[in-house]
């Protein structure tokens, strides 16, 4: 079960317990913006979730670009090693050595593309996308630095793995479990840190070292929403309003982080056991086909689930508009 980030309340100001009350009249008067936590941020819709901040981002308007940069993704990392090496080793007579230079040569097309694409973004003269409290061109956001991590042990061991005669097949079909692996550790840590108050030991995107560490589902969010996204730092500072502003978004945030966690470690290990147990022909295709099904199955329950949250959320902050508000210095400790 997810701890809760936080379960302390605080008094109801006289001036948002006046604007709740009169929610129904007409015309509606809007909250006084010393008592918002974000009182620097649009907040639109005030007459409807008064002191909420909003995200001002719908996924939905760019669901074209998304389905089609996840399907590429898709394609790259688990349709075209699969379709290639059954295709290429058990339909041709080509050497394995050739066969895996040809599949090795397609890894990283899209996912380069667009990581490149990405750090063009983030060294811009304008600091649009970069993290806020960034100083300087070279201050990469932290999902910028995991996935370096991750792409290099993964190209290290598909060139490592590929260089005996023959090719090393299940070391060759392990890089996804890896990377499942790392990102799983990764959110377990950060989600115990937040959990327990710990303080970031470094700056993790737009927190600064010694603020409570956040979750690092919360730092995809921000990161890959800012940069991939397009939304910038204007979505940088609505996420971090809304996240100290609201209880149920942090608790959302704290489970969602727990669900990712634990599930790519699973994920992970699974992948490897699924790897090793089996002849090298039938590993191969496990070893980059069993990620790509659990990928699917956690973003579709993901989906559900966060939109029922968002849900609850609002019907919440209607009915108790300062119920989930809590000071932002309560999150820096």
């Amino acid at each position: 079960m997810a701890l809760a980030p936080d379960e302390r309340s605080y008094p109801e100001s006289t001036s948002t317990a006046q604007t709740t009350s009169n929610l129904n009249e007409k015309p509606p008067l809007p909250p006084d913006p010393k008592d918002s936590t974000s009182a620097d941020i649009p907040v639109t819709d005030t007459e409807v979730l008064p002191g909420l901040p909003r995200l001002n981002y719908n996924l939905w308007n760019y669901r074209k670009k998304l389905f089609i940069v996840t399907t590429l993704l898709a394609v790259e990392s688990s349709i075209v090693p699969i379709a290639l090496y059954y295709g290429l080793v058990f339909g041709t007579t080509l050497r394995q050595g050739i066969a895996f230079a040809i599949i090795t040569s397609f890894f990283g097309i899209v996912s380069g593309l667009e990581f490149g694409l990405r750090s063009l973004k983030l060294i811009m003269k304008k600091d649009t996308y970069r993290p806020l409290g960034a100083k300087g061109r070279w201050k990469f956001d932290f999902t910028h630095m995991s996935l370096s991590f991750g792409y290099t042990i993964i190209t290290a061991l598909l060139i490592a793995a590929s260089i005996p005669r023959p090719p090393l097949v299940k070391p060759l079909a392990l890089p996804l479990s890896l990377f499942f692996l790392q990102m799983g550790a990764q959110l377990v840590w950060t989600g115990w840190m937040s959990a327990m108050h710990k303080p970031a030991p470094c700056k993790i995107s737009s927190w600064e070292k010694g603020e409570r560490t956040p979750p690092l589902v919360y730092t995809f969010v921000e990161d890959i929403v800012a940069v991939d996204g397009g939304a910038g730092k204007e979505y940088r500072e609505a996420l971090k309003a809304r996240y100290q502003a609201s209880k149920m978004f942090r608790r959302m945030i704290a489970d969602q982080n727990w669900f990712w966690g634990f599930g790519s470690l699973a994920c992970g290990a699974g992948t490897m056991v699924a790897i090793w147990l089996p002849p090298k022909e039938i590993a191969y295709g496990l070893g980059w086909g069993i990620p790509l099904i659990f990928s699917l199955v956690w973003t579709w329950i993901t989906v559900v689930w966060v939109r029922g949250a968002l849900r609850k959320e609002k019907k919440m902050w209607i009915g108790k508009p300062r119920s989930s508000m809590v000071p932002r210095a309560a999150l820096s400790h």
